[in-house]
Order: C-alpha cells, then sequence, then structure tokens
C-alpha cells in the first residue's frame, strides 16, 4: 500500500531524527507516519538542503552506530550460562561484523551523483626529519601541508 505522504522539510527533519537515534532508513519508512523510501531518497537527491540534513543524521546515526558496537564488545558474559559462552561470543561477532558493515557505509556519498559529495582529499603526509627549509618548501606547493614543528632556535 502506497502512502501518500507529502515530503516536506518537516518530513524530512522527522526522518533523519530517526536516522540519528541509530535507525536504518527501512526501518524509519516503515512506520506509518513517514514517507517511503524511494520517495524520500528521491527528494533527498533533488534539493541540496535536504542533502544537508540527511547527510548530517547519517554522519550522527553512523556514531550511534560505533557506540553501539563498543557495547556490544564490552558486555560481561557472567550472566551468560557457561555452556552458552561461546555461542554468545560468536552470536555478538557476528552482529558486530554486521553493525561495522553498515557504520563503514553510514555515509550517505554518492547518492546525488555529485562529485563534491564523494570527493576526499584526506592525504596525510607524515615526514621524519624533514629540514625546515623541505617542510616550507613542501607547504609552498601545497595548501593541506601542515607544520607541526616550528624552528626554535
Amino acid at each position: 500500500m502506497v502512502r501518500p505522504i507529502t515530503i516536506t522539510k518537516e518530513v524530512v527533519q522527522k526522518v533523519c531524527d530517526e536516522l540519528a537515534d541509530g535507525k536504518s532508513l527501512a526501518q524509519v519508512c516503515r512506520m506509518e507516519t513517514m514517507p517511503s523510501r524511494s520517495g524520500f531518497l528521491y527528494a533527498v537527491q533533488r534539493d541540496d538542503e535536504l542533502y544537508e540534513l540527511y547527510a548530517r543524521a547519517r554522519a550522527i546515526g553512523a556514531e550511534m552506530l560505533g557506540d553501539e558496537i563498543v557495547e556490544i564488545a564490552s558486555a560481561s558474559l557472567d550472566s551468560v550460562e557457561p555452556k552458552a559462552r561461546m555461542a554468545e561470543v560468536q552470536a555478538r561477532k557476528l552482529l558486530i561484523e554486521a553493525l561495522k558493515w553498515t557504520f563503514a557505509r553510514a555515509q550517505p556519498k554518492g547518492l546525488r551523483n555529485k562529485a563534491e559529495d564523494t570527493a576526499q582529499n584526506n592525504n596525510v603526509v607524515i615526514s621524519w626529519q624533514a629540514s625546515l627549509d623541505d617542510v616550507s618548501a613542501r607547504k609552498a606547493d601545497d595548501d593541506n601541508v601542515l607544520e607541526l614543528v616550528s624552528d626554535a632556535s
């Protein structure tokens, strides 16, 4: 059954609030007062402001998944029957692997097929015992070079 829900900024904000809580888009869109997944994604693709809301919600949701992974991994096994502990450990490992996979893909990069969504310029170059002249020359060539040590003399 198709739900005729008009996708407004307020509706997108409600969906994004749920995404930020760590729910999947499929879970959110199954709720009665929410739009269909395809309708929601289509609206987000067409509007930069809605996309920004969505991207931020996904980033926050990814943080929630990271916290959940840590909680699962650090939960005590004391309440589990000794004979069932290995099965519990294996079940937790499987859940953590699934959450890690989801966490790695939680960002909506590529949804709009725009270069600025997928472009990454996160190169880090570490140079040991470089002279300050080398660093200065490299810094002049590349705005992304960060000088960590200055000349103390």
